[in-house]
């Protein structure tokens, strides 16, 4: 239970920051922070401070202007310094991420007198390795020769781009943050100069003094809240928990746009490998073991293993030669096949076990490799490998370690066959761009999650809270809790939002002649954009798919030049900056946008008075995950429309709604342009778990 103590200390600070900034209290803010507060307040302790009672975790749901940020802060930061763990707030996307580090947090600081630091928390891959930047200036200048193992050889024309980079950094003017480089930097340019967990050698490194990952990971040991995103938490307690987060034993987590935890969590988990892309990496693997072997003298304990792996290497390749005709045949005309119930054809799952069998011994003699050069660079002349050889080879052999490793998991649960009564895993196969030509790439994916969560983070963590302003679907939390896990004890609670919908904005379901399965619809959307659309105004238009938004560009573009802008023609953030320009300086613009538009957008004001949905927005039916899910609900005697179609809909609607109103001072209309909402017998239910504006 919330000792009183921590509650007259909350509600002190409350009151601080609502005197400091001059807000206005809000009833649903300070339910918000009260069932926070209870819920982490009910945490029990062992020994080792770990939490051994079921508490801890809570779910609410917070209408727009609720105050949510500032709400979750003040509940559990007194707590979490209490309580001697870690706050960990994880967004979904960057610009709620940048609205934290750069304004929420900066006034509770300032503003409030309990002191805390905060720190961003990035994974490795967005720092700089000096170790990596050296030897790709070394290898331009002729002083190292090129380890090309991965054909990435570092071009001459960045020369100028890595000598910068390297006295900004010396100098203290760049922290080798990737993202905070003064200009943009391609891939290729960045590959060179970032190491993954594989190649790192840790507190063996020559540089780790100066090396900017770790001065961040220090810069989150010293704070008191670390602020990260949901892909970085997924990967950390993939690998354990703890590898680059505080465990989850030490932490208490806040999902923000926690609606997007369990489809994040869905790839997060997803494997694949194309055919072709992985005969390509074994033959320069086969061409850089016997590099190594050649250039190097070997110990006797790793001679034997890495003379059998060329051939190895040949024999696995010629495994994947046997796979593209298969799956090239399976494949046909289509561009994705399917696999029902995730059942892998026989013929294609005998191969794919035949696969293993080389792979074993090879990923066994790389992992021992790796342990090797490892110790050898800490051993202080005395390890199996030189110095040098161990500088030299430790980061490449790491990144063909990495690879099989990736390569073993994905070819292991390709070829899984699930026991009767477990959930299936979803397996496809589909054609992607590879170079200028194309390869054929084999996916498997979970259709849930759950069980991964409850497991690896529900179970373990300190104290959780799950938030958004849309995390039911149909007005029920039961589609929340079935994808992410959530324990049967966990509290749920809904903050209505404050603002007076029905007198700030207008609903209305425009009934075309058409519906969106006609031929007919999309003159008929675009007969009524032409006639409605007033383009002195700010216009949000929402498309489920790029086709439509595409052909109905084209029949606007001539017309609509001085006003239009599209997704995908133009960056995300330009689109909104431009959009901006344009009414501030008093004209018009529409914006058609996809998905992402729907979510995320913060444009008050008259900077969006009209949003345009053109049709409800359910998930794309040959979507493979989805495909997969639906037909493990009907073996079940579910129902996947109802059960996972609609309100996975609801929620995309709800947010797409939810673009109007951002203040209490805005207004405008919504328009639906799908009749199925007042036709079908499930629109109903879609209408009524929008937010409450005025139907016309």
């Amino acid at each position: 239970m919330l000792s009183n103590e921590s509650k007259q200390r909350i509600q002190a600070l409350y009151r601080e920051l609502i005197k400091a900034l001059d807000l206005k209290p809000r009833m649903g803010q300070r339910v918000m922070i009260a069932e926070i507060a209870k819920a982490l307040g009910s945490v029990k302790t062992d020994d080792k401070g770990e939490r051994n009672n079921d508490a801890g975790i809570v779910v609410v749901e917070a209408g727009t202007g609720t105050g949510k940020t500032l709400a979750y802060l003040l509940a559990s930061l007194p707590l979490a310094i209490e309580q001697e763990k870690k706050l960990l707030i994880s967004t979904a996307t960057i610009a709620l991420q940048e609205q934290i580090l750069d304004k929420d947090l900066p006034n509770l600081k300032k503003h409030i007198s309990l002191p805390f630091n905060f720190a961003l928390a990035k994974g490795r891959g967005r720092y700089l390795c000096l170790v990596k930047l050296d030897k790709a200036l070394q290898q331009l200048s002729g002083i190292l020769s090129t380890i090309d193992l991965f054909e990435q050889s570092p071009e001459e024309q960045d020369r100028d781009l890595y000598e910068s980079m390297l006295s900004q950094y010396a100098v203290g003017k760049w922290d080798g943050d990737r993202d905070r480089w003064g200009e943009e930097i391609s891939d290729s340019q960045w590959g060179h100069l970032t190491a993954t967990h594989r190649e790192c050698s840790n507190r063996r490194c020559p540089e780790f003094d100066n090396c900017s990952f770790f001065k961040a990971r220090q810069a989150m040991e010293d704070a008191d809240i670390i602020v990260a995103n949901h892909d970085l938490v997924l990967s950390d307690l993939s690998l354990g928990g703890g590898a680059v987060l505080p465990a989850p034993e030490k932490t208490i987590y806040v999902f923000d746009e926690g609606h997007h935890l369990a489809d994040k969590a869905l790839n997060h988990f997803r494997l694949e490998f194309g055919v072709r892309a992985q005969r390509q990496w074994l033959k320069q693997l086969e061409q850089g073991v016997e590099q190594f072997v050649g250039a190097t003298s070997m110990p006797p304990s790793i001679l034997y293993a890495l003379q059998d792996a060329p051939g190895q290497c040949r024999e696995l390749s010629s495994h994947f030669s046997l796979m593209w005709p298969l799956v090239f045949d399976l494949m046909g005309d289509r561009d994705r096949l399917r696999f029902e119930q995730g059942r892998v054809p026989d013929n294609l799952r005998d191969l794919l076990n035949n696969i293993k069998a080389p792979l074993q011994p090879l990923l066994q003699c790389l992992d021992k490799l790796n342990d090797m050069l490892q110790q050898s660079l800490d051993a202080k002349g005395e390890g199996e490998f030189s110095r040098d050889v161990a500088e030299s080879w430790q980061a490449p052999m790491g990144m063909m370690l990495a690879r099989a490793e990736s390569l073993w998991e994905a070819v292991t649960w390709m070829a899984a066959e699930e026991a009767e009564g477990e959930i299936p895993v979803a397996r496809w196969i589909a054609k992607t761009p590879f170079g200028e030509d194309w390869d054929i790439k084999l996916s498997a994916s979970p259709i849930a999650v759950a069980d991964q969560l409850r497991k690896n983070l529900w179970w373990r963590c300190h104290g959780a809270v799950v938030t958004s302003a849309t995390l039911t679907a149909l007005n029920s939390f039961n589609n929340l809790s079935w994808e992410t896990g959530l324990p049967d004890w966990v509290g749920y609670h809904r903050v209505a939002s404050p603002f007076d919908y029905p007198n700030l904005g207008q609903l209305e379901v425009v009934q075309l002649a058409s519906d969106p399965k006609s031929e007919q619809f999309q003159s008929d959307v675009e007969g009524w954009l032409k006639t409605q659309l007033d383009l002195t105004k700010g216009t949000l238009v929402l498309f489920s798919s790029r086709a439509q938004l595409e052909a109905t560009r084209e029949t606007f573009i001539r017309d609509w030049y001085e006003s239009l802008l599209c997704q995908g023609f133009l960056p995300k953030s330009e689109i909104v900056r431009r959009h901006k320009e344009r009414i501030d300086g008093g004209k018009g613009s529409v914006i058609f946008g996809l998905a992402s538009f729907a979510e995320g957008i913060d444009l008050p004001g008259e900077y969006l008075t009209h949003v345009v949905i053109v049709k409800i927005p359910f998930a794309v039916p040959d979507d493979p995950i989805h495909a997969a899910t639906s037909e493990w609900l009907e073996s079940r005697g579910r129902n996947p429309f109802m059960d996972l179609t609609l309100p996975a809909a609801s929620i995309r609607l709800v947010q797409a709604c939810g673009r109007l109103i951002r203040k209490e001072s805005d207004s405008g209309k919504v328009s639906i342009l799908d009749k199925r909402l007042i036709s079908s017998r499930y629109g109903k239910l879609l209408l009524d778990a929008m937010p409450p504006l005025r139907r016309i």
